[in-house]
């Protein structure tokens, strides 16, 4: 027989005015009085197995202890202010012939409880199962109404308020989750594999996460997106005589809890709640307000006024999971990802539903179409170019010379031999300049730094001579044909129209994004790596509505486009003029 008192003497409990009592463990049932006491408890009946706690003259049967709360918002998992809510606790009571217990989880935004009321009958319906609430003085008061309904019963046996009828505040409880006692109980399942070639399959995945076949039937998808998400780069999977286990290369550690557990397990969860629709956009909508709940849940300690920060890294990978798209091939989405991040954020801060998704996947659509027509347009700059480069008659020499009257480039050579004689003797011609540029090797030069003694187009000259002490470096303007394109609808080209630019800012991979102390920091979106000071490639930004019409076409007409404010949209409006708020 183990003293309780004894056993928390160390720990500070057991003081003064507090009662003692007895801790039972494992077989020692048999040789105890208490049995008496507990033979009616179904759970012991099947097998001894729990930890009997006399108290008061009565048993309270621990099936489990649980765990202590490891996470956010700790303290939504504390009552009257010291006493730890275990995680996965199951506890049996008896009140007189009829057996009570009593269950807690995590919940998506706290603890959750759940009560079952089995009272001696043969008939079912007797039973009362109370589903789970976040609420314990509501279930509490369910239950309540309930048994004050049964004649010639004492109900005073439930003065003393849940936390004590179900032994939740005994000192023995509290003892236990701190001293880790349940610990075992972290790892509710093991994912085994059957063909450890290929992997654990989606069947197995379903049964490791807790998928009910018959109730959860909806809900399959949850265990195809937690099978196909790759795991945290640190994190390597293994197989051993069929069971899976993980290993981090950060801690040297390895776990039997997959990484991504505790988020699908919650997914489930909340599903299971809200019960989404099998269908695309049902899904879609629910995984960007769970994922958007987990930020507000994350915040709800912080300011309330203060809207959370929700253009992370993380939120936008998310996002781009959720979206199906790939920003590492598509760097130039990321901006819709993070437009569509603020356009929901509001609508989940204000408790309305996430709807129409489509609208951001025509975005989407919208996007790629833009910057395929600037593609096209850098393309068709580069045959231009090459064309005008070489001499259309030799089709060998660069050409130095452009003919106003016959619109055609030529070396000086063939140039001084068509135009020696006859009427072509009087046509006009202008000196050009047909070098390529330096950096790009694409554009034709419209500058000569002497400095830099290098040939640059105007878009790498702006580049390159934008910091550091090349900002005070003076180009010579190379001789061209401006005044000529009128006449040559082909030479616009050559002139360099921005498109390549535009292009090569579009597939950026670096990003600007904010930290949790509004300071800014460069992300790359290929290799993941992130600095604080700025690089030299290219900072991908959004396209500019002036630029082939911007995102402006894709995203009028959309109901909510100007539902929700944005901090990045113009304030100013001048009176009278109808704008669509687009800006990213």
């Amino acid at each position: 027989m183990v003293r309780a008192d004894d056993e928390a003497g160390a720990a500070g409990f057991g003081g003064a005015g507090v009662p003692h009592s007895e801790v039972y463990r494992g077989g020692y049932f048999e040789e105890t009085g208490a049995v008496n006491q507990a033979e009616g408890l179904q759970d012991f009946r099947r097998q001894n197995e729990g930890h009997l706690i006399i108290a008061d003259d009565r048993p309270i049967l621990v099936m489990s202890f649980g765990l202590k709360y490891q996470g956010a918002n700790p303290g939504k998992y504390k009552t009257e202010g010291r006493y730890d809510i275990p995680v996965g606790y199951k506890a049996i009571i008896k009140w007189d012939e009829d057996e009570i217990v009593f269950m807690t989880r995590e919940g998506t935004f706290g603890p959750e409880f759940q009560i079952i009321y089995l009272p001696k009958s043969p008939v079912a319906e007797d039973f009362t199962l109370f589903e789970w609430n976040s609420n314990i003085a509501d279930i509490w008061d369910q239950f309540l109404t309930l048994v004050e309904g049964t004649e010639d019963r004492d109900i005073r046996f439930f003065d003393p308020g849940p936390w004590r009828t179900f032994g939740v505040t005994r000192d023995e409880v509290q003892i236990a989750l701190k001293q880790g006692t349940d610990v075992k109980t972290a790892v509710d399942r093991i994912l085994y594999c059957a063909d450890e070639k290929a992997g654990p399959s989606v069947e197995e995945y379903m049964r490791y996460l807790g998928l009910e076949p018959e109730t959860d039937v909806d809900f399959s998808w949850i265990c195809k997106l937690f099978k196909d998400e790759p795991k945290p780069a640190h994190f390597f999977e293994y197989i051993s005589e069929g069971m899976v286990y993980w290993f981090s290369a950060q801690t040297q550690e390895t776990y039997w809890k997959h990484p991504l557990y505790d988020k699908y397990k919650r997914m489930l969860q909340v599903a299971r709640i809200q019960k989404p629709l099998p269908h695309w956009k049902s899904i879609m909508s629910f995984r960007i307000e769970f994922l958007l709940n987990q930020v507000f849940r994350n915040n709800l300690d912080e300011e309330q006024d203060r809207m959370p920060l929700v253009e992370t890294v993380d939120n936008v990978i998310e996002m781009a999971r959720i979206f199906r798209v790939n920003i590492q091939n598509e760097p130039y989405l990321v901006h819709v990802l993070r437009r569509a991040l603020r356009h929901y954020a509001h609508a989940v801060r204000e408790k309305r539903k996430v709807k129409d998704v489509e609208d951001f996947r025509n975005l989407i659509v919208r996007y790629h179409d833009l910057v395929a027509q600037f593609e096209q347009a850098k393309d068709l700059e580069m045959r231009k170019v090459q064309q005008m480069k070489v001499c259309v008659q030799c089709d060998e020499r660069d050409a130095v010379l452009f003919c106003d009257n016959c619109r055609d480039f030529f070396c000086q050579a063939c140039f001084d031999r068509l135009h020696a004689r006859g009427r072509r003797k009087t046509h006009r011609r202008t000196w050009v300049e047909m070098g390529m540029c330096a950096e790009c090797s694409e554009a034709i030069a419209l500058f000569h730094c002497v400095q830099c003694a290098d040939l640059y187009c105007r878009d790498c000259f702006q580049d390159w001579h934008m910091r550091g002490g090349r900002r005070n470096h003076i180009p010579i303007v190379l001789r061209s044909f401006n005044s000529q394109t009128d006449k040559l609808a082909d030479a616009t080209p050559a002139m360099g129209t921005g498109a390549g630019k535009i292009v090569k800012q579009a597939r950026s991979p670096w990003f600007c994004f904010l930290d949790e102390n509004n300071i800014k920091f460069y992300y790359n979106i290929e290799t993941g790596v992130s600095r604080r000071d700025m690089p030299i490639a290219v900072i991908n930004e959004p396209i500019e509505e002036n630029k082939g019409g911007g995102l402006a076409g894709g995203w009028a007409g959309t109901w909510g486009s100007n539902m929700y404010p944005d901090p990045l949209d113009a304030k100013e409006v001048p009176e009278g003029q109808f704008t669509i708020e687009t800006a990213f």
